[in-house]
């Protein structure tokens, strides 16, 4: 893969925080990268607001004042050794049009454009840069537990990309080494220049006769509104003018934000570091830039956020509910070709799981989204400052000493479950329930695996014993010819009944590809196994993918959620007819389903790292409180061509490793497996198979 910036411990303060906030966090757990502040148009929207100054992102009133205090913070971050990276709003902003409030007051507009501020004005008010409706009004909308009304910039717009541009140079003038973009959501607008773009965009990829029949003309120039269509447009035209616009409003971002971020302002930073929030909730197929092409998505970006909901941040065992992270990090680690991932989770609690996650799959710990306890909150919330930074300081500093044993390093796994980003680039919102209930289900039976694309599926098919298929209808015939020459190597193929059906353009096949391996289960089987000899391929033509909802506790709304595997005979049969295709895992154990696993092999120590999470805890208490299981029996396989010296066993609250007793075993399958203990697990910790060659 190709490499990039290794950022493995970060901190984020929505609001610029003081130096004394900060600094000592950062050396005490060598953070870094401190992302802090918001230097977009939200923050200058409301910085002469007194009673919603705190919404902006800043603390101060007054643009100055907040920048001055900016450049006084930043050096001390950087100087303690982290480089600082400022949010940048680059649509949202807040007022009220009517009342001249906000941005729209008659003096507000012209004082941020001066020689000591942001330069000269790209237009004469903000009203010519936001977003419009069909009728030319300005749109907006009011969002609960947000000041005024909410606006939009537009990211059409090139006087609104001349405003984004002249903030990311106050920025780096102040000191910045970098922004995440925030609120880089918005799609096509009204006024004349999204107008103009959809118009392009949509002859560039629609027949005549499709947008005849979408908007009863075949001249674009003719449809005053070309985001909508006609009212006899058929249910199925007006589903494909709803994708390509929707592709179009990807597009258009990802255009704007490089013409603000990455040309203009790697123009005055070539080191400019760069990420954008965005928001993949429930590990859905719908997200900022899900509708991108793959040689786009996250091009230019040093480091991955996405943030997953407040959903996330509670568990509850006794419904198999764990706001685990395992599906969405390994997604991200594939999509993002290795680079630094943040998931923020907006968990306020589960401190030492979040940052258990990032170490297993190789993320960024610890993104939080609105600072640590205050000693004012103490009363009133029961947690204490120290509730947050004595397990965030801990894990950190784990992470840094330990950095041989992380970074780089490459996944150990056995199987491969097949992403369909092709089916998630057409909306095809149901096309993921197979892959995260088959996900679950090797996550729960502790089997080391990885997440990988449909696109890179014929370079990287070799790089596994086994892979998975789940309902990946898109796949081309070079891909269908991949998959049969992996079985005939003697891999595995695990593939579900649609997958194949259709070609990467949707058009369905005559015969679906891998035909003469659909055959039907036998008994009580979910899959039917054909075998060569040293492979071969297992079918399951259906499954219950479709997941429940249900109510849980603390969320206010229903999550959809898969069955406990001891209540989910699907689950057991599939897990049981697995092992019994492809043989044992390399990983046996003992361990609970809320444990999780992973395993990595680091490039400059010959080892096998397994990590492990166990995400059992007080669901009552107000701070982390984790119920320790244990000992736990493991027996996992050594690499060919390797002898197991000793087994370590490290953990963050361990004054220094441990050796484990082994034992060293041979499979019938003839594979060396080396067996040990580890005496308990408190949330996370890592048992270290130290090699030798022969």
């Amino acid at each position: 893969m190709e490499q990039h910036h290794r950022i493995a411990r970060i901190i984020e303060h929505w609001t610029l925080p003081t130096a004394a906030q900060v600094v000592d966090h950062v050396r005490r757990a060598r953070i870094q990268l401190v992302q802090m502040g918001n230097f977009g148009v939200e923050f200058y929207s409301l910085t002469d607001d007194e009673e919603f100054t705190s919404s902006s992102g800043m603390p101060l009133r007054g643009a100055k004042a907040n920048l001055d205090l900016a450049a006084e913070v930043i050096p001390q971050v950087q100087e303690a050794g982290a480089k600082v990276v400022g949010q940048l709003s680059t649509t949202m902003l807040y007022g009220n049009h009517e009342q001249r409030m906000g941005l729209f007051g008659d003096d507000n507009w012209a004082q941020l454009w001066t020689d000591d501020l942001l330069g000269p004005a790209p237009c004469a008010s903000v009203e010519e840069c936001c977003q419009r409706n069909e009728d030319g009004a300005l749109r907006w909308r009011s969002i609960e537990g947000r000041p005024h009304r909410t606006y939009r910039g537009c990211m059409s717009n090139p006087k609104w990309l001349a405003v984004l541009k002249a903030m990311v140079s106050k920025g780096i003038e102040v000191g910045l080494d970098g922004f995440n973009a925030t609120h880089h959501y918005e799609s096509l607008c009204h006024c004349e220049y999204c107008v103009d773009y959809a118009r392009g965009h949509l002859n560039a990829r629609l027949s005549e006769a499709e947008i005849q029949g979408m908007f009863g003309a075949a001249d674009l120039q003719q449809v005053a509104d070309v985001l909508t269509p006609a009212a006899a447009c058929t249910e199925e035209l007006a589903a494909r003018l709803s994708l390509v616009i929707a592709q179009g409003s990807d597009l258009k971002r990802k255009e704007a934000f490089d013409e603000v971020f990455i040309e203009h302002g790697r123009s005055l930073n070539p080191e400019l570091l760069l990420a954008q929030w965005n928001h993949k909730y429930d590990f859905r197929p719908h997200d900022e830039r899900c509708l991108l092409p793959q040689e786009l998505w996250a091009r230019g970006e040093d480091y991955i956020w996405y943030s997953q909901g407040p959903s996330k941040a509670i568990t509850s065992l006794s419904q198999g509910y764990l706001a685990d992270m395992g599906l969405p990090s390994r997604f991200m680690y594939a999509a993002g070709g290795g680079r630094a991932f943040v998931i923020n989770k907006y968990d306020y609690k589960r401190w030492r799981i979040w940052a258990g996650e990032a170490m297993a799959h190789h993320g960024t710990a610890l993104a939080f989204h609105a600072g640590p306890p205050r000693l004012d909150q103490e009363e009133s919330s029961n947690i204490a400052p120290e509730d947050y930074y004595a397990p965030v300081i801990r894990y950190q500093r784990f992470m840094f000493h330990h950095e041989e044993l992380l970074h780089p390093a490459t996944a150990w796994s056995q199987i491969a479950l097949v992403y369909p980003k092709r089916a998630e680039m057409h909306k095809e919102m149901e096309c993921l329930n197979a892959l995260k209930r088959l996900g679950q289900h090797l996550e729960d039976g502790h089997w080391f695996f990885d997440i990988i694309l449909d696109e890179q599926l014929i370079d990287r098919a070799g790089d596994y014993d086994t892979l998975i298929v789940p309902e990946v209808e898109r796949l081309s015939a070079a891909e269908g010819e991949t998959l049969q020459q992996f079985v005939g190597d003697g891999g595995h193929l695990v593939f579900t009944g649609n997958s194949g059906h259709r070609d990467v353009d949707g058009v369905s096949y005559d015969e679906p590809l891998l035909q003469a391996w659909r055959t039907s289960p036998s008994g009580e089987s979910i899959g039917s196994v054909e075998t060569n000899g040293t492979g071969g391929s297992m079918h399951i033509p259906d499954g219950p993918w479709v997941p429940e909802t249900m109510p849980i506790k603390g969320i206010p709304q229903e999550m959809p959620i898969f069955p406990m595997l001891e209540e989910d005979d699907f689950g057991q049969r599939f897990l049981v007819e697995l092992e019994q295709f492809i043989g044992q895992p390399w990983l046996v154990t003992d361990a609970p389903w809320f444990v999780r696993v992973r395993a990595w092999r680091p490039h400059d120590v010959d080892a096998v790292v397994i990590h492990w999470i166990n995400y059992r805890q007080d669901e009552e208490a107000v701070i982390e409180i984790p119920l320790p299981v244990g000992p736990l029996q493991a027996e996992c396989e050594i690499p060919d061509g390797f002898s197991v010296d000793r087994v370590e066993w490290h953990y963050p609250e361990m004054r220094e490793p441990v050796v484990l007793e082994q034992d060293v075993h041979e499979r019938q399958s003839g594979a060396t497996t080396v067996r040990f203990i580890i005496p308990a697990l408190i949330v996370y910790g890592m048992s270290v198979l130290c090699l030798r060659e022969g």
